[in-house]
């Protein structure tokens, strides 16, 4: 009895990590699925999915003085949300899809946009971020990407070398993951200033299923948050070492490109047709159509989606296409929170320790939603960016994070 008091005592008085955690990626759980056994995947995503909702509620419902706190933030978010609601129905009733595609791209809507985003991003904008046990959150974070990718690497060969791995998500999200555990791994080595090994095999199982997926997005955002990592850190040995693995590396894939060396390897394949043929798999053509929508209906924009349910894979513009420029302005009003508070974290990192990784991950979704994301399904930038207009709203001391506010209020940066 005594165990089973004291295992409520610690889900209780965590809660806000748990949920944290099981909110940002707990559905990567539902996604496992090696042995391809459909229902119980299935079964698993809805019953996260449900506990995550009927949390987002209960913790809404809870912060409710944070909620009127951060009440421009919350109500800039559900204007935006709500006003690409409003042109997605108007959608459904006055324009043509192919019918094939229709009722399966309304599914995913409904299920993403009515059930998966709205609700979680409002309870993660108004979470208490001093009560979040970042050190735990963190642990948990690595060695959850640690075991997966583990997995996910011994099964590598029995499933053919497949790109998505043992994940029945989509190859470039696959990368994702393996990203996700590449960033913790250098987080921990170049600010938290940990060196042991596990942190080495991160690196290792994480990039595994980035070479594999063969997923250009992952490869494009650790070389751009590497970047930041650097500017951050400002020291001249890592520019040095970036400068020289970047030459080499180009140097490598050229010869590779003009010699057919990378020919049978889809990774090199797929890298050597974006660097030297400008090779974006099609989705210059989704771009340019979106763009020709937003130019015909430039106010309010046209329709949500092409009629094949496809989109123009990059978020901006997805949003003139579909909301146009009140769109546009009404999302620049609340991606305004989300821009100041990432400022406030990259300025404070050492102070934020643990808890300044969540803006690397923010950052890797951001730049997947430039090249594969669009508004309805990406939900990991909705929820990375409510996440972090949360942590811009944490009382910072010289040297550590404390919960002096109980409601989370910030020090004046908003």
């Amino acid at each position: 009895m005594d165990r089973i008091n004291n295992l409520k005592s610690l889900i209780f008085d965590k809660k806000e990590t748990y949920f944290l955690f099981i909110t940002l990626f707990g559905y990567i759980l539902a996604y496992i699925d090696p042995f391809e056994v459909k229902n119980i995947p299935h079964f698993i995503n809805l019953s996260l999915r449900g506990v995550i909702l009927i949390s987002s509620i209960f913790f809404i419902i809870k912060n409710i003085e944070i909620v009127k706190e951060r009440k421009l933030a919350i109500i800039s978010f559900l204007v935006f949300y709500g006003f690409y609601l409003i042109k997605t129905f108007y959608t459904f009733q006055n324009f043509y899809f192919i019918p094939s595609t229709f009722q399966e791209f309304k599914n995913s809507f409904y299920y993403f946009g009515l059930i998966v985003i709205p609700l979680p991003v409002v309870a993660l904008l108004s979470l208490d971020y001093q009560k979040v046990d970042f050190k735990k959150f963190y642990k948990i974070v690595f060695w959850f990407f640690l075991i997966i990718m583990g997995i996910n690497s011994l099964f590598l060969e029995k499933l053919g070398y497949n790109r998505s791995g043992i994940f029945r998500s989509y190859y470039i999200l696959t990368g994702h993951y393996g990203l996700s555990l590449v960033l913790v791994s250098l987080f921990s080595y170049l600010f938290l200033k940990e060196r042991e090994i596990k942190y080495i095999f991160g690196i290792i199982l994480g990039g595994i299923p980035i070479f594999f997926s063969a997923a250009r997005s992952p490869v494009l955002a650790l070389f751009l948050i590497f970047l930041v990592f650097l500017i951050l850190k400002n020291k001249r040995k890592y520019w040095i070492y970036l400068l020289i693995t970047v030459v080499l590396s180009i140097v490598s894939l050229f010869i590779m490109y003009k010699s057919g060396l990378g020919e049978n390897i889809v990774f090199f394949k797929r890298i050597n047709e974006a660097i030297f043929e400008r090779n974006a798999s099609g989705r210059a053509y989704y771009l340019n159509k979106g763009i020709d929508i937003f130019i015909n209906n430039p106010l309010f924009g046209g329709r949500v989606v092409f009629e094949d349910g496809m989109y123009p894979h990059n978020l901006f513009v997805d949003i003139l296409m579909s909301t146009g420029l009140v769109g546009m302005i009404l999302f620049i009003i609340y991606f305004k929170f989300v821009v100041q508070s990432f400022i406030k974290v990259l300025k404070n990192i050492k102070k934020y320790k643990e808890s300044g990784i969540l803006a690397f991950f923010f950052l890797q979704y951001f730049i997947l939603v430039q090249t594969s994301g669009n508004i309805y399904s990406s939900f990991e930038f909705w929820y990375f960016g409510a996440v972090i207009i949360g942590l811009g709203y944490i009382n910072l001391t010289n040297e550590e994070i404390k919960s002096n506010d109980s409601r989370g209020n910030t020090t004046g940066d908003h």
